[in-house]
């Protein structure tokens, strides 16, 4: 309990404190969080509340971005409290590509799940494309974990962004699974104000499982310092989280 409330603290204090950030560029936000999971042995569903933080800092031609998330659970779906963090420095090459690596971490109850990653994104006129790679491990399932996803963001206009991915990890330890996801969304930032609203469903799969079939519809708010929703996306602040990489095993 004393680790669950000091994560969610650590994020609630990063929003309290965001406009100390206003010269760089990021956003804090809140969502809910359905999920509905179907096995071969019968299902469950529930909700979580998730409050998360991103930021992005240039030092001279890196941009270092760091960002955080709380998921807190409390149904037939789960019962724990999820903190994550990622770590990033990144760089833009040639023609509008950035490259770098990341570090991660989550702690989902009592477990430990670390992973480290190389990422790029490229800039195209009013789409971007994101890829990343990433080895982690997990201690309480005594597992390696690998994960390779892929993503496209439209903007509509600079504050209407339109959102698909997907990805595939694979578990190999105490249990030994493939899972696969896909997900659409999206995000509308509100003309003259820093507030917009966002909604996001991933569909997910692993049959090595107990044939298990997860769908999660996540809606929320959000707050965007420092610009737009396209020059958030373009500085860096919006890569991926620790709660991104491996799918449902840290939910």
């Amino acid at each position: 309990m004393k680790t669950q409330l000091f994560a969610a603290a650590a994020v609630l204090a990063f929003a309290v404190s965001a406009p100390a950030f206003a010269q760089n560029i990021g956003s804090v936000g809140a969502a809910v969080d359905y999920t509905n999971v179907d096995t071969s042995v019968g299902d469950a569903d529930g909700t979580s509340v998730v409050i998360d933080g991103s930021v992005a800092i240039p030092t001279g031609s890196w941009t270092i971005t760091a960002s955080g998330d709380v998921s807190i659970a409390d149904s037939d779906v789960s019962q724990r409290t999820v903190a994550s963090g990622a770590a990033h420095a990144t760089t833009v090459v040639g023609n509008g590509l950035r490259i770098g690596g990341f570090t991660a971490l989550s702690r989902p109850s009592n477990d430990t799940l670390w992973a480290v990653g190389g990422e790029a994104q490229k800039y195209l006129g009013n789409v971007t494309l994101t890829g990343l790679a990433a080895y982690g491990q997990s201690n309480d399932l005594d597992a390696d974990l690998w994960t390779v996803r892929a993503g496209a963001n439209y903007f509509v206009s600079d504050d209407f962004r339109l959102d698909a991915g997907l990805g595939w990890s694979n578990v190999d330890g105490l249990v030994d699974a493939d899972i696969w996801d896909i997900n659409v969304g999206g995000e509308y930032k509100f003309a003259n104000t820093g507030w917009s609203t966002f909604a996001k469903y991933t569909h997910s799969e692993a049959d090595d499982l107990a044939d298990l079939k997860s769908d999660a519809v996540k809606v929320g708010l959000r707050y965007t310092f420092g610009g737009s929703l396209k020059a958030r996306n373009a500085a860096g602040a919006d890569l991926a989280t620790g709660s991104d990489l491996f799918g449902f095993l840290v939910r």
